[in-house]
């Protein structure tokens, strides 16, 4: 008998009512426009490691709590800061580093419900999944250059090869924003769907996600496989250990270190200029 799924801070597990074949994942820090940092990224894995353990679910859901699908990384998290000398600590890198490797080796179907505002990793990493599904209020881009970072999420891999190199190179170099319309035609969205409210749109993504998991179960596992092929896999992991290498030495440098504490400051001026006006 499955386990039950694990108790966790920052990441809500529910099984659809409909269909328990289907798991929901939810990041659940909205008061911190559910931002990454140790603890989020960590359960997220622990909840995909659990999944993995449920024979009976094939199809994960992730998104959001709240407007935000995710903000990406929290640069002033002191989770973050922790290791000396760096703009991000080892311990981030490397629990991204396993949550990549779990979504590139999973064979469970993967969907993204990007229900709002979805930065940096919120951007890079739904190419991991196999179904992607948007809120019109989506918005999608990638700061690594501003921060002095590199791409991550297997992004330098998965960009160019879904949108083209001109379109890549506008998110990951240029850093340029897209709306959830233009990233469905560029292919990194599946589908954009118009809804009332968050509840709605989640409902929607269920609405497909549940005719889906009507298909033959073989069938649907098996043209993954073909898909999404061994070959594949390998190359996104060894990306994916390339990428976080070159992570960990960037965010060492000078540049990444001026640019974080660039960051700070405007941030603590922000807050003192808004605690003055109350």
């Amino acid at each position: 008998m499955p386990s039950s799924p694990p108790k966790l801070n920052t990441i809500s597990i529910s099984l659809d009512t409909q269909d328990p074949s289907i798991c929901i994942l939810k990041f659940n820090r909205p008061k911190n426009a559910n931002a990454l940092n140790v603890p989020i990224v960590q359960d997220y894995l622990r909840a995909l490691q659990w999944t993995s353990t449920d024979h009976s679910i094939r199809i994960i859901v992730t998104t959001g709590t709240g407007k935000f699908f995710t903000a990406g990384l929290d640069l002033l998290d002191p989770s973050v800061k922790e290791t000396p000398n760096a703009t991000i600590s080892d311990a981030f890198i490397e629990a991204l580093s396993k949550t990549h490797e779990h979504l590139i080796k999973t064979e469970k179907l993967l969907v993204s419900a990007v229900n709002g505002p979805a930065p940096g990793w919120g951007t890079t990493h739904i190419a991991l999944s196999d179904l992607v599904y948007a809120s019109p209020t989506a918005i999608f881009f990638t700061p690594f250059v501003q921060w002095g970072l590199c791409a991550e999420g297997c992004s330098s891999y998965t960009f160019p090869r879904i949108m083209g190199r001109q379109k890549a190179s506008a998110l990951i170099l240029a850093g340029q924003r897209f709306g959830a319309e233009e990233m469905e035609r560029a292919g990194l969205v599946t589908k954009v769907l118009e809804h009332k409210d968050q509840e709605e749109f989640l409902e929607k993504v269920l609405g497909i996600v549940r005719g889906v998991a009507k298909l033959p179960k073989e069938s649907l596992k098996f043209n993954k496989q073909v898909l999404f092929g061994e070959k594949e896999r390998k190359e996104l992991l060894q990306v994916n250990e390339l990428e976080m290498r070159l992570l960990g030495e960037r965010v060492r440098k000078q540049e990444s270190l001026d640019a974080i504490a660039g960051f700070a400051e405007e941030t603590e001026r922000k807050k003192r200029e808004k605690k003055a006006k109350l």
